[in-house]
């Protein structure tokens, strides 16, 4: 099988590679899935970098012989149950949405409890797109528990997530403040329910922007995903005993945070890691979540448009693509 790898952290565009390997078996209680779609995600690039929250496991497991060591990419994508193993429920044919490791790859064996079955009308591309965004954008806002009207200022908005997150918000009568790096992106943002848009390519300028814009030490919540100079202004925009989440390193800067913010406006900081809160959770609540976030995909709030769909051999075009600064849809690998 087809499978993309990368031997040592660096940089995507020159780290990655098609490898060969063996289509591999499910053990007991693993099912094997024909992968269809896998979407490109920051988490997929930050763990080649060696930036992710999880090391690489560089080892020729499951290669063929003499093949080097190396890692498997990708964490999440969609498509059939091939083949299942023994004590496992689901049956070959069954179409599914996968949370694992690996998934830039033709063939994935994975634990039954890291699948999720998908309606059949739901295509591949928005499927494969199901078990990260859609559950971090709920999440997120779960734990903000913001009233209506109250204010949330986004970093990065023009992302697949930001613009969920916009319109989840919006929904629920959260007004949105959306920062984004160029204007091309501020006609789809107020579609999705943005209240104001705030175009900036720095510190300096989202910050005064925002002052402009009468948004400064108003907002109830922050939501960054950028860090650096511009997650400073976002922080500068916080209302006294406000709340700053990171969930997102765009930018690769550190936050600078002056410290009379904690300590004199009762500012609280914290990240946000959805591997980790998932595992917060009990299993009633995530069967419950799980619900809710299907429902939403179906009905289009919690999906994404495609940009372009790379095939696995085209991973170096596909990684190239996404990174453009003004990409206003998702990268799909298939194949």
């Amino acid at each position: 099988m087809r499978s993309v790898v990368f031997g040592r952290y660096g940089d995507p565009a020159t780290e990655l590679r098609l490898s060969e390997a063996p289509v591999p078996e499910p053990r007991e209680g693993q099912v094997r899935v024909r992968l269809r779609a896998r979407p490109v995600n920051p988490s997929d690039l930050l763990f080649v970098q060696g930036r992710y929250g999880r090391p690489a496991d560089f080892s020729p497991a499951g290669r063929l012989p003499d093949a080097p060591p190396c890692a498997p990419v990708g964490f999440e994508g969609a498509g059939e149950v091939d083949r299942a193993g023994p004590g496992t429920r689901l049956r070959p044919g069954t179409r599914v949405a996968v949370a694992a490791a690996g998934t830039w790859s033709e063939y994935l064996t994975v634990a039954e409890d890291e699948v999720l079955p998908v309606p059949p009308d739901l295509p591949w591309e928005t499927a494969c797109q199901l078990t990260v965004n859609p559950f971090t954008a709920h999440l997120l806002l779960r734990d903000l528990a913001l009233e209506p009207g109250e204010s949330l200022l986004l970093t990065g908005a023009s992302s697949a997530l930001g613009r969920m997150l916009t319109r989840l918000a919006g929904e629920r009568g959260i007004r949105c403040v959306c920062v984004v790096r160029h204007p091309v992106h501020t006609g789809p943002l107020l579609a999705a329910g943005a209240e104001q848009v705030v175009v900036g390519t720095d510190g300096g300028s989202v910050g005064s922007r925002l002052e402009a814009a009468g948004e400064d030490r108003t907002v109830a919540a922050v939501l960054d995903a950028v860090g650096g100079g511009v997650g400073r202004a976002a922080l500068s925009a916080l209302r006294d005993g406000g709340r700053f989440v990171v969930y997102g390193l765009l930018s690769g800067q550190p936050l600078p945070v002056p410290l009379e913010d904690l300590v004199f406006r009762d500012v609280v900081i914290r990240g946000f890691w959805l591997p980790e809160r998932l595992r917060s959770l009990d299993p009633g609540t995530v069967d419950r979540l799980t619900k809710r976030v299907v429902e939403d995909v179906r009905r289009g709030l919690l999906t994404a448009p495609v940009a372009a769909r790379y095939d696995l051999a085209e991973v170096a075009e596909a990684v190239a693509h996404h990174m453009r600064p003004r990409r206003t849809g998702r990268i799909v690998l298939t194949g």
